[in-house]
C-alpha cells in the first residue's frame, strides 16, 4: 500500500509539471496583448516595448515557464494585469470562500444523500425507492448552471416577500459585516503563517461568526449560503444516494444476514 502510494505522489510530479506547462504555454499563444490589458488601449509601442522588456514577455516561452516556476516556487505568483495587486493576496482573500462552499456543499451532500439511500434501501423496489433514485438519477444528470439558475428564480423572485425567500447571491447582507479574527482577539503582533492563518479563517463568514459567537451574521451566511451549497452539492448527494443504496442491498443480501432473518431476526 505504501508503495503504492509513494508511485502515484510520484507520477503526480510530471502530471503537475505537464499541466502548468500547457497551460502557461497558452496564455502566451492566445491573441491578445497583455501590455494592452495592463496599460490600457491607449498605450504607445514605446510604452509596450518597455512593458515587455519589464515583465521578461520578449524573451521565449521557455525561458518565461522556467522564471515562473523560480517565482512560483518561492511563493510568488504575480501580480494580477488588472487589479495591479499580487495574485498571492488575490488568492488568499477569495480561496476561503471557494473552501466554505464546498464544505458546506460536502456536509449537505453527505448527510442528505446517506439518509436517502438509507430510506431508499429500507423499502426497497417499492414507489418510495423508485421516487428516491428517480430524484438520484435527475440530480446527477441535470446541469450545475441550469439548476443554480432554477433555485435562483423559485426562491429569490417567486418567493420574495415570503418567509422562505433566499438570497441568490453575495455572501452577507449589506450592512453586515463580520469583526477580523485578528482585531476580535488582540493578534496585531501575528507575523508570517500564523497571520496567514488567521486571516484565511476570519475570511470564512460561517467560521468567523461561530468562533466570535456573532450568531446574527452566522444566520445571515448561512442564509446566503443555502443556494450555492444545494447546486454545487445536488451531484455528489445523488451519487451518494445511490452508492449507500446499493451498498446496504449488498450487505442486507449476504449469506450471514439472510441466515439471521430466517432465524427470526427483524
Amino acid at each position: 500500500m505504501l508503495s503504492f502510494l509513494v508511485r502515484r505522489l510520484l507520477l503526480l510530479v510530471p502530471v503537475l509539471f505537464g499541466i502548468l506547462f500547457v497551460t502557461f504555454s497558452l496564455t502566451r499563444l492566445i491573441p491578445g496583448d497583455p501590455c494592452l490589458v495592463a496599460l490600457g488601449e491607449r498605450a504607445t509601442e514605446q510604452q509596450c516595448m518597455e512593458y515587455r522588456e519589464r515583465m521578461g514577455l520578449n524573451e521565449s516561452i521557455p525561458v518565461q515557464f522556467v522564471r515562473y516556476l523560480g517565482n512560483l516556487a518561492r511563493g510568488d505568483l504575480g501580480t494580477s494585469l488588472r487589479t495591479k495587486q499580487p495574485v498571492g493576496e488575490i488568492v488568499l482573500l477569495r480561496l476561503p470562500v471557494t473552501v466554505e462552499l464546498a464544505v458546506s456543499s460536502m456536509i449537505l451532500a453527505t448527510i442528505v444523500g446517506v439518509t436517502l439511500g438509507i430510506i431508499s434501501a429500507y423499502w426497497a423496489n417499492s414507489w418510495v425507492d423508485v421516487l428516491t433514485m428517480m430524484g438520484a438519477n435527475l440530480g446527477v444528470s441535470m446541469p450545475v448552471f441550469f439548476l443554480g439558475l432554477m433555485l435562483a428564480y423559485f426562491f429569490a423572485i417567486m418567493l420574495r416577500g415570503t418567509p422562505f425567500w433566499l438570497p441568490p447571491s453575495g455572501r452577507l447582507t449589506p450592512g453586515i459585516t463580520p469583526t477580523p479574527l485578528v482585531e476580535a482577539f488582540h493578534l496585531q503582533g501575528l507575523k508570517g503563517l500564523p497571520l496567514i492563518l488567521v486571516t484565511f479563517a476570519s475570511n470564512m463568514a460561517t467560521v468567523n461568526s461561530l468562533v466570535t459567537g456573532n450568531w446574527k451574521v452566522l444566520g445571515d451566511a448561512l442564509r446566503h449560503l443555502i443556494l450555492p451549497a444545494v447546486t454545487v452539492g445536488t451531484i455528489p448527494m445523488s451519487i451518494i444516494a445511490r452508492m449507500t443504496r446499493s451498498s446496504l442491498l449488498d450487505v442486507v443480501g449476504l449469506d450471514y444476514i439472510r441466515t439471521a432473518r430466517a432465524k427470526g431476526l427483524k
